[in-house]
């Protein structure tokens, strides 16, 4: 009797660890639930019931047992710890890996596995930039200028949201630069279109994982995900907004 408990213990600490390293990592609430389930079954539970929100993950193995209530701290996007859990998740269904090594593993991908870098995350900015104003036929004259202004104004962007937690201020200051550096190299080079430097630089910050994730979560049944997660994308974009605005009606 207390090996069974000790299993379903241990069971239940692999299935929450899992669910929270998704969920922090900005994965869709169908995954979340969908994980925890194909978890609990693989190993024998197939009664197993979860119920996820934005903040919050319960989940109960079977109704012999005490549930599990978690609250999310953080929320994230982070494509390669989301992943490595879903590698992790498809091993224990297939049998190659047992309780105390996917427990190992998952501590790792929590623990060890990061995001990348800051510098390497606005290089990658600044790509994203030049080639939405390569998708938008904007000129060869303004892609210094995109760049620049995709770069640094997502360095800016994720530097603040590290320091503050408000959705709106990071995006509004982010934007808000980006806007300014665009003005101020469509003045140093002048030709191209500045509209199309703006609309480039700030796409890094649109929160287009945000959009599509709150629609997957609409189409999976969870709509309390769902209506918070739009919300959410729906402040962002109108602090990237503003932050351009500001710039533009001083022009």
């Amino acid at each position: 009797m207390t090996d069974l408990y000790e299993t379903e213990e241990k069971i239940k600490d692999v299935v929450m660890l899992a669910a929270r390293i998704l969920l922090e990592a900005g994965a869709e609430g169908t995954r979340v639930e969908d994980t925890m389930t194909y978890i609990s079954s693989a190993l024998g539970y197939k009664g197993s019931n979860s119920f996820v929100t934005n903040t919050v993950v319960t989940y109960l193995l079977h109704n012999g047992t005490h549930p599990r209530i978690y609250r999310i701290q953080t929320r994230d996007t982070n494509l390669i710890r989301i992943s490595e859990t879903n590698r992790v998740s498809r091993h224990i269904v297939s049998g190659e890996l047992s309780l105390d090594e996917a427990w190992e593993k998952l501590n790792y991908i929590d623990e060890a596995i990061d995001d990348h870098p800051l510098p390497f995350k606005a290089l990658a900015g600044g790509m994203v930039g030049l080639s939405f104003l390569y998708l938008q036929g904007g000129m060869m004259i303004d892609v210094p200028t995109a760049i620049l202004a995709g770069g640094i104004g997502y360095f800016v962007t994720e530097y603040i949201s590290k320091k503050v937690e408000t959705q709106f201020i990071p995006e509004f200051i982010g934007s808000f630069i980006i806007a300014l550096l665009a003005a101020f190299g469509h003045m140093l080079i002048p030709g191209g279109e500045l509209s199309v430097i703006i609309i480039s630089a700030v796409m890094p910050i649109v929160p287009g994982v945000l959009i599509t994730n709150a629609i997957q979560d609409l189409f999976g049944g969870h709509m309390l995900m769902s209506i918070t997660k739009l919300l959410e994308a729906l402040v962002t974009s109108f602090g990237i907004g503003a932050g351009v605005a500001t710039v533009l009606i001083f022009l």
